[in-house]
């Protein structure tokens, strides 16, 4: 954000505010009230008062929720520098979050719902003899319902040109993790549930918190790593 001499900062009303940014008192509020801004200024009479920042951040914060970003992961990138995460790492960030939908949809999918991401017959065929999707169905009509961010996350691969065996190399990866990521849940969050014997609301909460953060961080941990420099990758092993 701009850094501003405090002493020569514009003060602001709230009714400017409201003016400058096209967003309610109530909004703004709300944003102050989840953590999302800093406490106005106050004047002597009491008076609350907003600077240019301020107004920095209202827009960028309406910016994320433009693209589909949770409070959550608005609440860690409202405090980077935004020097750091330029249109471009945004842009990254937008991509990658609208593969991680937060909700959980367990109805199967079928076929023409995969087709509508823009797939062929023939694309879709190489997927199962490839694995990358399972049916669940003789017929190959029905599939389960993470199938749909799994070939989203493919198709973003292929529409930059990289061949479907690569994607499918980062997936596996990916799967890879997850199992790691499971077992840890199971290990140390699921089963001391179990041993405190927490009731079946209070399990789902908890797993709702756990899917919330990830999703929340998930994003920007990625966005971290591409703006890695080359010389720590290599000096890491990765190529």
């Amino acid at each position: 954000m701009k850094e501003n001499n405090a002493g020569t900062q514009k003060k602001i009303p709230m009714r400017e505010l409201e003016k400058l940014t096209n967003m309610t008192r109530a909004t703004i509020n709300f944003y102050i009230k989840e953590g999302l801004l800093p406490l106005p200024q106050k004047s002597a009479k009491n008076m609350a008062y907003y600077d240019e920042e301020f107004i920095e951040k209202l827009k960028f914060i309406e910016k994320m929720r433009n693209a589909d970003f949770t409070l959550n992961q608005i609440k860690r990138l409202v405090n980077f520098d935004t020097n750091t995460v330029n249109d471009f790492g945004l842009q990254i960030l937008e991509s990658v979050n609208r593969l991680l939908p937060y909700g959980i949809d367990e109805k199967p999918v079928t076929m023409d719902q995969i087709k509508e991401i823009g797939f062929s017959d023939e694309t879709i065929k190489n997927f199962i003899e490839m694995r990358i999707i399972n049916s669940i169905d003789k017929n190959n009509k029905l599939f389960p319902s993470y199938s749909i961010t799994v070939c989203r996350f493919i198709k973003y691969f292929m529409d930059f040109g990289i061949p479907l065996t690569v994607a499918n190399e980062i997936l596996l990866k990916l799967k890879e993790l997850a199992d790691i990521e499971k077992n840890a849940f199971i290990n140390y969050i699921r089963s001391p549930m179990l041993e405190h014997n927490l009731s079946q609301d209070e399990q789902r909460r908890e797993v709702q918190k756990c899917i919330e953060s990830i999703n929340g961080l998930l994003p920007i941990l990625h966005l971290q790593f591409i703006k890695m420099p080359n010389e720590i990758f290599r000096k890491s092993g990765i190529e």
